[in-house]
This record gives structure tokens, C-alpha cells and sequence, in this order.
């Protein structure tokens, strides 16, 4: 019997994948009538037993785990006869028979547990952040604090020289603090997000007021603000209106801080069913908010990692760190509101970043 036509020919189970594992085909009465070798070394016996053997002489209960196989079309955990042993087993319905595939359940759980570590050490990580960021930074404030007053004059008068470097510290001081309050933001959004509290707002008002907050960010430079709304746009959205506007100071704060001139608008809509279908979103009510920046240029380069700190920063494009520690924080903060983001971007011609929340 040539069990791999069998299989191809029924097209039920990925040969070439699955033959690895411990394979064995049976009768519909449940007669062993193929084994593969590593099926003999889990069942510690021979192939020969096996085949002059039923399934139920080894495993228990198993022709009703076979059939409940076949019906959930999921792996069911199954026990060796009088043996503590245990098996992930799928079972797929063929014209002769059944075929069954075996893992060991035992080692399918470590290795779910060696994937899950990284993500331990990362939330340890960043709740070790949280702990000490105030450590980090009380003494940075004070270096930016001293040196703004010394440039101030407060100190007594300086030679130009002096004045030159007094200016280099507290930028350099003033810009690590921004990045160490941005890193144990993103700590915040990673580990312990806060809870979302749904109330009411006019979310035409938050976005008013959070582009005036970010006034000095754009000041002076040549940029326009245009903010729209559709025809017939709901303002009164029930979300929570703290995280909403931290998203948005996020993504502001990203396009002010990159561009020196250019258009940038912000158009809020409600979503009719063929958008959010042409999204995979499922059906409701939700905002959309589109963030654009007509002189944002992106590269492949950049949106590969444009929300991901952890790649960019063994990337070449690692200089943009920072960009993505802040943009990675309003992902979190936008799926703690069960909503979704993403960019559109025309390679070095415009970028547009899409914040969709439900109400």
C-alpha cells in the first residue's frame, strides 16, 4: 500500500510536513494497516505489532477521539493504555480509513512555552522601566533645568564659547529627555495599558485643541493645517477621550517633528460597510480619523519598521528609533480601543496614517 498516493490523492493531509511526525492509517473498524517508524518508537513496540493490532489496544477511548477528530477538524489529546503518555492527535477521514498524526503533547507545550519567554522577559523588562523612571529621569531634568538657566544668564555672564556649549548640553539634555519619556510611554502601552473609560466626547473639539497644544512644534515653520469633516459626521463619539488624545499627540508630534513645510490635514468620517469591508473590519459603527503630511516622504525602507522599534533598531534605518518607539506606543493605544491603524503612503510623494475606532 503506497500511503503517499493515498494521501495526495485525498489531498487531507500535508505529506511532506506531517510523515515526520508519527503516522499511522487505520481501517474504519480501527485495524492498524500502516505505520511509519516514528509511530513504532512512540508506541515503544514494533512496526510488526502494530500492524497485527488495533488502535484501541494501545490508545483509550480511540475510536470515539478519532471521530471527534474528524468532526472539529482540530488535534485531539489522547493516552496511551495504562501509561501516563499523552498525544496531540488529528485524525483525517479517508476512503480506506482513517490517518492518523502524532505529536507529543508533552513537547508541543514546551515549545509553546519557549515562544512564549520572549514576550515574559519583554514585559519584565518594561515594568523594570517603569520602576526606575524616575531614576532616569531626575537627573536628566536637572542638567536640562541648570543649563536653560545658565543660557538664561542666571548664572553670571559667559564667553561665547561658553554660551555655544551651555546651549549644545541642554539641547542634547532636553532631546534624551524626550526619548527617555517616549521609551517609558511605549513601556506603558506594551505592559500595562490603561484601561479604556467610554464616555461621550466631541471629538472635533479633541483634535482642535490637541493640534493648538502642539502649536510650538509647528510654529514658525511653513506648514498648513487643514482640518475637514464629512458631510453628516458624527462628533459625539463614546470612546475614551485621554487615550484618543494621546494617539493623535503621538502621531502629531511624529509629522511636526520630520517635516519643516507642506500640507497637513486631518479629515474625520464615519465609514460606510464597503470601506470597512475592503478592510476586513467587521460591520458597526466606527471614526475614522486620516492623519496626512504632504511632505512626510517614506521609503520601503521606512515602512517595513515604521511601527516596530524592535526591527529598526538592527536595521539600517535604525536613526528612526524614535519614530517608531512613539508610533508603536498609538498602535497599542489605538488596539486598547479594540480600533486599528495603519499608513498609506505614495513612496516619496505624500503619507497618510488611518486611525479607525469603534464607538
Amino acid at each position: 500500500m503506497d500511503l503517499k498516493k493515498i494521501l495526495f490523492k485525498t489531498n487531507t493531509i500535508d505529506v511532506e510536513k506531517s510523515l515526520p511526525d508519527a503516522i499511522i492509517m487505520i481501517s474504519k473498524e480501527g485495524k492498524i494497516q500502516w505505520v511509519n517508524d516514528v509511530a513504532a518508537e512512540i508506541f515503544e513496540t514494533s512496526k510488526m505489532h502494530l500492524l497485527t493490532s488495533n488502535i484501541s489496544d494501545f490508545l483509550e477511548n480511540a475510536m470515539n477521539l478519532v471521530s471527534n477528530s474528524v468532526i472539529m477538524h482540530k488535534p485531539i489529546i489522547t493516552k496511551l493504555n495504562e501509561k501516563e503518555v499523552y498525544f496531540d492527535m488529528t485524525a483525517r477521514e479517508i476512503e480506506e480509513g482513517y490517518v492518523l498524526d502524532f505529536r507529543d503533547a508533552v513537547n508541543e507545550a514546551a515549545e509553546d512555552q519557549k515562544e512564549e519567554k520572549p514576550a515574559v522577559i519583554n514585559r519584565e523588562k518594561n515594568n523594570f522601566l517603569m520602576k526606575i523612571s524616575n531614576d532616569l529621569k531626575s537627573p536628566i531634568q536637572s542638567i536640562v533645568g541648570f543649563s536653560q538657566a545658565m543660557a538664561d544668564g542666571l548664572g553670571g555672564s559667559m564667553s561665547e564659547q561658553q554660551e555655544k556649549y551651555i546651549k549644545i548640553i541642554n539641547k542634547n539634555s532636553s532631546d534624551l529627555m524626550y526619548f527617555i519619556g517616549k521609551l517609558i510611554e511605549h513601556a506603558q502601552t506594551e505592559s500595562s495599558p490603561k484601561t479604556p473609560e467610554k464616555k461621550p466626547f466631541d471629538i472635533v473639539a479633541l483634535v482642535n485643541s490637541t493640534v493648538r497644544f502642539n502649536e510650538q512644534l509647528y510654529k514658525g515653520k511653513e506648514i498648513n493645517i487643514n482640518i475637514n469633516q464629512a458631510e453628516n459626521f458624527k462628533k459625539t463619539v463614546h470612546s475614551d477621550a485621554d487615550i484618543v488624545k494621546n494617539i493623535l499627540q503621538n502621531i502629531l508630534e511624529v509629522i511636526f517633528k520630520s517635516v519643516d513645510m507642506g500640507e497637513v490635514g486631518i479629515e474625520l468620517s464615519n465609514p460606510d460597510e464597503e470601506f470597512l469591508n475592503s478592510k476586513n473590519i467587521t460591520a458597526g459603527n466606527y471614526t475614522l480619523i486620516k492623519i496626512s503630511s504632504s511632505a512626510l516622504l517614506l521609503s520601503e525602507n521606512d515602512l517595513e519598521c515604521m511601527f516596530d522599534p524592535y526591527k529598526i533598531v538592527d536595521s539600517t534605518n535604525r536613526k528612526n528609533v524614535l519614530r517608531a518607539i512613539v508610533l508603536n506606543s498609538a498602535k497599542n493605544l489605538v488596539q486598547s480601543l479594540g480600533g486599528a491603524i495603519w499608513i498609506e503612503s505614495q513612496i516619496l510623494k505624500s503619507t497618510s496614517f488611518n486611525i479607525i475606532l469603534p464607538e
